[in-house]
């Protein structure tokens, strides 16, 4: 059963390429075609790397995280070809002049010998020498000699002035017909990517959005069928799909944890029909993780405050709960959705509050807040009031985190985006526990 149902993995029998929205013969499109940069792009947990693993053959993989420079990107490309920058060998006084490139020399040493693969030597009795050059040079040639299609996964990790770079760097790859892939959490890589002096028309963008329920289906589907279990009415397969918030990781794990319950672990010779669990409750409860939880207790605590308390506000149910609180017992309380418009909010607050609740403006404060503390990574100190209500605040100049929440600001489309399934996941099922201040 630990092959079937694999969260975090690459599924062997529960792969659904969701083919309504043809994102394999996207890309199998784009890499026949090449010519330009595409940019995947996403929520987390989406099912967007793997994707990439399944249609993308022998592809170059390099791990966003990390990159700190256009020639740490290189270095790891040179890695991944197994591939150095220098080689050195011995020759004698017969092979002086001029030095020929044997039978036995490596593929970097024809890399680094052009020019018909001679090197000029010296006349001399005997002779070492070691040619060198930049590892930017040597992993372009071999990439470019290899036709292998270079993946940076996670791009979003990387630093915007060095993402900038690393386009500008790879540009030349294109001419060659060599595919090039970011693959990122938002949709900001095109941004970085286009505003490049001649990019334009040189940018393809594939989205990978949360699942349907439908689509989260199949993989119980094909799990149960591949274990010999069943699920009559497909009741447990539509519940645990329900739940998943769109992520395949989640819907990979609830039905991994269900089977469990279930003592199944293997195959079941002759059939077995699945149970439900004799409490819903419990059992998504136990799913929950530890980092959602130090997510959700961040936001709640907020910034630092200026001197004066907190308002409270009164709930309907006996809570009382300030801003943050409530802001977030709102959200929760909408299932919670993964996209609240900001009336929508409003009235979520609404139902909450026992008599009048705070203004428009106070709550979309907080949400604002949320955001900015969300874009920085949970072992820093969070900003102060002061610090996130300022204009030059950048949020973006930590690049290494992937924001579990995210409220945009835009006239009457302004809306508030759970970006991160697992912290939704959390909301629902682990939130009570820290929103359950009584007056």
């Amino acid at each position: 059963m630990s092959q079937v149902f694999v969260p975090g993995k690459l599924p062997a029998y529960t792969y659904n390429p969701r083919p309504e929205l043809s994102l394999e013969q996207q890309l199998n499109d784009y890499v026949e075609e090449a010519g330009s940069i595409l940019t995947v792009a996403g929520p987390t947990k989406t099912g967007k790397s793997v994707l990439l693993r399944t249609v993308v053959k022998d592809p170059v993989w390099v791990d966003g995280q990390g990159v700190d420079s256009v020639d740490t990107l290189w270095r790891r490309i040179g890695d991944a070809l197994n591939i150095y920058t220098q080689y050195e060998t011995e020759t004698s006084q017969e092979q002086s002049g001029t030095a020929k490139l044997g039978t036995e020399a490596s593929l970097f040493t024809v890399l680094k010998l052009t020019g018909g693969g001679e090197y000029a030597g010296t006349e001399a009795e005997g002779y070492r020498y070691a040619v060198e050059r930049p590892i930017a040079a040597v992993a372009r040639v071999a990439l470019e000699k290899a036709q292998r299609p270079l993946v940076v996964d996670d791009f979003h990790f990387i630093e915007r002035n060095v993402q900038r770079q690393i386009v500008r760097a790879l540009k030349p790859l294109l001419l060659a017909d060599v595919p090039v892939i970011f693959v990122s959490i938002g949709h900001r890589v095109q941004d970085v990517v286009t505003a490049e002096p001649d990019m334009t028309g040189r940018v393809t963008s594939l989205e990978v959005d949360f699942w349907s329920v439908d689509e989260l289906k199949v993989i119980a589907q094909k799990g149960f069928q591949t274990l010999n279990v069943s699920d009559p009415d497909e009741g447990l397969a539509e519940k645990l799909a329900a739940t998943s918030y769109g992520s395949p990781h989640l819907m990979q794990k609830f039905c991994r944890e269900l089977c469990k319950a279930s003592d199944v672990r293997e195959t079941v010779a002759g059939g077995l029909v699945l149970q439900a669990p004799p409490d819903w409750d419990a059992f998504f409860a136990a799913q929950v993780d530890g980092a959602s939880a130090a997510w959700l207790q961040r936001l709640l605590r907020g910034p630092q405050e200026r001197g004066s308390a907190r308002t409270q506000w009164r709930l309907k149910d006996g809570r009382t709960l300030d801003g943050y609180g409530l802001t977030l017992a709102a959200i929760a309380s909408t299932g919670p959705e993964l996209a609240l418009s900001k009336d929508q909010m409003k009235i979520a607050v609404e139902k909450l509050v026992e008599g009048p609740g705070p203004a428009a403006n106070q709550t979309t404060r907080v949400l604002q807040h949320m955001t900015k503390i969300a874009a920085k990574r949970a072992t820093e100190p969070v900003p102060t009031e002061e610090e996130l209500d300022g204009h030059n605040y950048e949020p973006d100049a930590v690049p290494d985190v992937q924001p579990v929440l995210e409220y945009l600001e835009d006239g009457p489309s302004s809306a508030l985006h759970i970006a991160d399934p697992f912290f939704a996941f959390y909301l629902k099922w682990g939130a009570d526990q820290h929103l359950s201040r009584v007056g």
